[in-house]
């Protein structure tokens, strides 16, 4: 069964505003914009599929939090896209958990807050093209990544 605790989401790939999949899934759906936080990883841009994977690591990895107005309806689709299937799944693409980020305070201007959020990590061992079909993106941004391969 799957987790239905509404938190909110940690996204740093397509789902962060402006980006392809926010459209679909989180346009009129999130309460407010996002807040800009960031969190202990690494960051890996997945070649033959065009979107990242976070997996555990020591570098910053930025991206952006959302709250869902609806969080136990929209989750489903967001767990569906990710191919997530439920906790410990062997199907799994990515796993839904809950993890601690750092969030940018704009008055102080310093990644200073933290909070407990919802986060999808790849599972590289359900992807055998993984250590051959991926880039490591050392920055830890992966919009910036997007936006220099789309040209």
């Amino acid at each position: 069964m799957k987790e239905v605790v509404p938190r909110p989401l940690f996204t740093y790939g397509s789902l962060m505003e402006n980006l392809f999949n926010y459209d679909l899934y989180l346009a009129g759906k999130v309460t407010g914009p996002p807040k800009k936080a960031r969190i202990k990883g690494e960051l890996y841009h997945l070649d033959s599929k065009g979107y990242p994977a976070l997996l555990p690591g020591d570098d910053w990895v930025y991206g952006e939090i959302f709250e869902l107005k609806e969080f136990s309806k929209e989750i489903l689709p967001l767990d569906k896209m990710e191919n997530y299937y439920g906790k410990g799944a062997n199907n799994n693409e990515y796993e839904r958990q809950l993890v601690e980020v750092e969030v940018f305070n704009e008055a102080t201007e310093k990644y200073d807050l933290k909070e407990t959020v919802y986060c999808y990590l790849y599972v590289p061992d359900h992807d055998k093209t993984f250590a051959t079909q991926s880039t490591y993106l050392p920055n830890g941004n992966w919009r910036v990544y997007y936006h220099q391969i789309a040209g």
